[in-house]
């Protein structure tokens, strides 16, 4: 009996395998990608390995599932973000792809998050990166992470130079209305203006309830809100 048990669990364990391989192929075979290979930063060409920190939310893969724009669902997908370069990375076997272009990903779901491809206002021009989806609706609240790379500081006397480092990510919330590009929530009014005919409500609910114009959860609240009307 437990021979015939061993041997159930053994085909499921293989079944599953060839069911992510062929998840896998097919994600592969349907689009293109581009192999990751070590490159370097900075002027001083430093490899990864010679730099603090990360440029990656997360560096180990987290297996998850892609929805394409075309909906076509791949699972059991290994992928991590690159919040340095904006770039949503799978994993087959020792190599390492980045998905390009990045338009093709509707969503990414992994490591309990959900990231979505959407177009977003940078300065008054338009561009497609990858988000953080934290409230789905007529108004679409995203978080976008920021890593910025800091040069190894030059020697000086009387002070230990900085090595070349990865700085910790930063959040930024954007807003999207409707299918317009998302929009940079910088202070209150920024904010407002995106709600169009809906600004004096808005306002309204935002000072009756004493909701600070930053952090996850007032933002969502609001949005939350605002979705409702």
């Amino acid at each position: 009996m437990k021979r015939a048990i061993m041997g159930i669990f053994f085909l499921i364990v293989l079944a599953n395998g060839l069911n992510a391989q062929t998840m896998m192929n097919g994600l592969m075979d349907n689009f293109s990608f581009q192999k990751i290979t070590e490159g370097t930063y900075s002027r001083n060409n430093l490899k990864l390995s010679d730099i603090q920190g990360t440029p990656y939310l997360d560096a180990n893969f987290k297996t998850g599932k892609i929805t394409t724009g075309e909906g076509a669902v791949y699972t059991d997908i290994p992928l991590r973000y690159n919040a340095f370069t904006d770039d949503l990375e799978f994993q087959k076997g020792e190599d390492t792809f980045n998905i390009n272009p990045k338009t093709i990903v509707k969503k990414a779901e992994f490591a309990g998050r959900v990231f979505g491809c959407m177009s977003f206002d940078d300065s008054g021009k338009i561009k497609n990166g990858f988000f953080e989806i934290i409230k789905e609706g007529k108004a679409t609240l995203v978080i976008r992470y920021i890593v910025k790379f800091q040069e190894k500081e030059e020697i000086k006397a009387f002070a230990e130079p900085k090595p070349a480092r990865f700085d910790e990510a930063l959040k930024e919330y954007f807003l999207a209305i409707e299918n317009s590009p998302a929009k940079l929530i910088s202070n209150k009014k920024s904010l407002l203006e995106m709600f169009g005919d809906k600004k004096g409500i808005m306002e309204t609910y935002i000072s009756k309830n004493k909701l600070p114009v930053r952090g996850e959860d007032a933002l969502t609240k609001i949005v939350v809100y605002y979705n409702s009307l």
